[in-house]
């Protein structure tokens, strides 16, 4: 009888299997050895990623990382992600994908007093010391608030689709309740929905409404006149977390990661709408 021939599989793949043996042998927290399992030049990152508050500059970040997914383990709003090997920005790293679900600013900075290795630097446990990258325009002619346009319940609904900790329920009647036995982590992601919804049927200005930027959000965006309708003005507090990429329905935003406003905007007071 013919014996079967396995199919020869590609280095891609070969690569991937033995990167799942080692996650597998190791888990979620096991992947603090992973830091040495390959040299930064086998992973070299491709493409510069968001990175949690308080990250150190980019190549100091990825040789302190050590992919424990402490952050991620504690963050309220599960903004944070570890990089998976395809993603090519310093496979097991954590990272924030705003579109996804931006960074809130929580109070204390669960994520940075997590980092075992100060990646996350210590040291940026206040809000003032934070700074994540700058929010940028990338889509002007897709603004809504320039044309007038109210939010709607579906632009919320997104919203509601990503959000991990309310029921599938709750998702589809695209309404939540707060109750006494929610977890905080729950009741913040919640209040956040309810925050959305008092939106809906207003003129959009999304990204500035939630924009969690402490104490006064105005510092950090604000919507001004423009062309006869409103428009987003990214101001010199921005600490680029995302929040408004999130919930902004047409991608007008999008956040630079490490850069600064001068770097974007130039002088301060510059205009940048």
């Amino acid at each position: 009888m013919q014996k079967n021939q396995s199919k020869p599989i590609s280095k891609e793949e070969k690569q991937r299997r033995d990167f799942m043996k080692q996650v597998t042998g190791l888990g979620v927290l096991g992947l603090v050895a992973a830091g040495g399992i390959w040299a930064a030049k086998d992973f070299k990152h491709e493409k510069q990623r968001l990175r949690p508050p308080g990250a150190v500059e980019e190549d100091k970040f990825l040789s302190m990382c050590i992919k424990c997914g402490q952050c991620l383990q504690v963050c309220p709003y599960d903004s944070i992600n570890l990089e998976d090997i395809d993603g090519k920005a310093g496979v097991g790293t954590a990272y924030i994908e705003p579109k996804a679900r931006g960074c809130y600013l929580c109070e204390a900075f669960p994520c940075v007093l997590a980092c075992p290795t100060g990646a996350l630097d210590h040291e940026s446990n206040e809000i003032e010391k934070v700074h994540m990258g700058m929010a940028i325009i990338v889509n002007e002619s897709a603004c809504l608030a320039l044309e007038k346009k109210r939010v709607t319940k579906e632009m919320v609904g997104r919203i509601y689709d990503h959000t991990k900790v309310i029921t599938s329920a709750e998702k589809r009647d695209r309404r939540v309740v707060i109750y006494d036995n929610d977890s905080e982590k729950i009741k913040l992601q919640k209040t956040l929905l309810e925050k959305l919804d008092k939106e809906i049927g207003k003129p959009c200005t999304l990204c500035a409404t939630v924009c969690p930027f402490e104490p006064d959000p105005s510092q950090a965006i604000g919507m001004i006149s423009k062309n006869g309708g409103l428009f987003p003005e990214i101001r010199e507090a921005c600490v680029g977390c995302g929040a408004c990429v999130e919930v902004c329905p047409t991608q007008v935003i999008d956040i630079k990661p490490y850069a600064t406003y001068s770097e974007i905007y130039g002088k301060k007071g510059g205009n940048n709408a």
